[in-house]
């Protein structure tokens, strides 16, 4: 069971990648895919990432994942659709890593939750 914390991580890093794609440019389809589904598609693709999944790995996992409900899209588009989102979501995918990583070690999920909040709301290059 998840807690409130931990779906507040989970919706933070998600908001954050959605504010980093413009789902016209994919197409009127694209467009029109309810935000619930949207968001489960996004965080497919960040914690695939994030867990080491290669390109085909997390292509056919969404393919596979789009059939099941009941959206039909050729397996190509879904390549070109994530082929840069390694590079779009970066600080996502990190956030999700980072997110994984602490809580295995034992973090709380407040701390999580800044460590997230501070990473993806004011981004810093040192």
């Amino acid at each position: 069971m998840h807690t409130k914390t931990e779906y507040r991580i989970w919706d933070k890093i998600v908001h954050s990648a959605k504010n980093r794609i413009d789902l016209n440019t994919y197409g009127e389809r694209a467009a029109k895919i309810a935000p619930e589904i949207l968001d489960k598609l996004i965080l497919h693709i960040i914690a695939a990432f994030a867990s080491g999944e290669d390109h085909c790995t997390i292509s056919t996992n969404l393919h596979n994942e789009l059939q099941h409900v009941g959206i039909e899209v050729h397996e190509d588009v879904i390549d070109n659709i994530i082929a840069d989102k390694h590079v779009v979501f970066s600080a996502e995918i990190y956030a999700a890593y980072l997110t994984f990583s602490m809580l295995e070690d034992g973090h709380s999920e407040q701390e999580v939750l800044g460590y997230v909040s501070d990473l993806l709301d004011s981004p810093r290059v040192h």
